[in-house]
């Protein structure tokens, strides 16, 4: 079983995720530790997710012709050279926006690859289970990164991401290569625009606070690098463990109901994130949070594979982290900016701007899907 093409890239998924772990939560650390202020710091964060937004309608057509196997081993010589030259603060920006491509890349071969190497009737379950995986990582590499951190400093940590790009070459060569076609985008922009909508809300709520998580908590309790890897390392585990149970949670409620059950859940927590000022209790909502809100992506992923044909998964993967990352960035870009002017006291009007955003963006998911199969019919028709 372990050596079968997806438990290979489940554990190929798994080694790339523990090096942008690395990469993701100290990037922010790591710009300061270069001289870079807090609204270079927002640019730099809109920069990474706008060049997925640029490079996502030439992905969709590259990607199914190169395919999906050989687009994951170009996004593995992008991240290792661009991380390489941020690790060593040369050419910051431009690196950046390489790493930034190397994500795109790999968002857009992904679920197209994983859809192709497992039967549908399995699909919500190996998704859970590779979500579960890639996040848990995050608990490893955020305990690395703290650690490393205080024996290196967290100016070189980012350096250490680089050897696991590498180790997931081994994985990936084994894979069979899988193709498809050029997406047939005429007609489908509509049905696309409205399962991209209640994802682009909840896009631009998180671009305001989810970057800067690391630096609130650091500012407002005083906490070190340790204490905060250890803390975002839980909150990497708990949000697997709870991707594990979203197969039961499914069973129960649908696909639709489990996305807005679990999302709807974890206002309260942000709100506790926000505003209580005892790291305990604040702690603990960070982990629920997080947890909740993110458990829901397997399950997306799987639901809308339901209602895409085959030559639409690579285009429409694409463009929906393009919309999100677009409005992810326009809300990190306007975050740095707020901050840079009110300082830790912006916090309380970011929260609770997030919160009325994911609260409409969770409302809108039965809108979404509720009429889609008659509008896929239409279109098809």
């Amino acid at each position: 079983m372990l050596g079968s093409p997806a438990y290979r890239f489940l554990a190929a998924s798994f080694l790339w995720s523990f090096g942008a772990n690395l990469i993701y939560f100290f990037l922010n650390f790591h710009l300061e530790g270069l001289g870079y202020g807090r609204q270079a710091i927002g640019l730099a964060q809109a920069l990474l997710l706008l060049v997925g937004v640029v490079s996502a309608l030439p992905l969709a057509y590259l990607i199914p012709r190169l395919g999906y196997r050989k687009s994951f081993l170009l996004a593995l010589a992008l991240a290792v050279g661009s991380g390489l030259l941020l690790g060593f603060g040369l050419l910051v920006f431009p690196s950046l926006a390489g790493y930034g491509l190397a994500g795109a890349l790999v968002q857009g071969a992904g679920a197209p690859l994983m859809a192709r190497l497992i039967p549908a009737e399995r699909r919500v379950s190996l998704f859970s289970l590779q979500a579960a995986l890639t996040t848990a990582s995050g608990f490893f590499s955020t305990l690395l990164a703290g650690a490393l951190s205080e024996w290196v400093g967290a100016r070189w940590v980012i350096l250490f991401a680089l050897p696991f790009f590498l180790l997931t070459l081994p994985f990936l060569v084994g894979l069979p290569e899988g193709q498809g076609t050029p997406p047939r985008l005429r007609g489908r922009f509509g049905i696309w625009l409205r399962l991209f909508l209640p994802q682009a809300v909840i896009g631009f709520g998180a671009g305001l606070v989810i970057p800067f998580l690391n630096l609130y908590l650091r500012e407002k309790f005083g906490l070190s690098y340790g204490t905060m890897g250890l803390v975002f390392a839980l909150s990497a585990l708990a949000t697997g463990v709870a991707m594990l149970l979203q197969p039961l949670l499914v069973r129960r409620l649908g696909k639709l109901g489990a996305i807005v059950f679990v999302q709807a859940l974890s206002l309260p927590f942000m709100a506790i994130l926000a505003w209580v000022p005892w790291l305990p209790l604040v702690t603990v909502a960070l982990l629920i949070r997080g947890a909740l809100m993110n458990a829901a992506g397997p399950v997306y992923a799987a639901l809308v594979m339901d209602y895409l044909e085959e030559d639409e998964r690579p285009g429409f993967f694409l463009m929906e982290s393009a919309l999100w990352s677009l409005l992810f960035a326009l809300g990190s870009a306007l975050s740095g900016v707020v901050q840079e002017a009110w300082g830790l006291g912006a916090f309380n009007y970011l929260f609770a701007l997030t919160l009325g955003l994911y609260a409409v963006g969770i409302a809108l998911w039965p809108w979404t899907f509720g009429r889609l199969r008659a509008v896929y019919r239409e279109s098809s028709s």
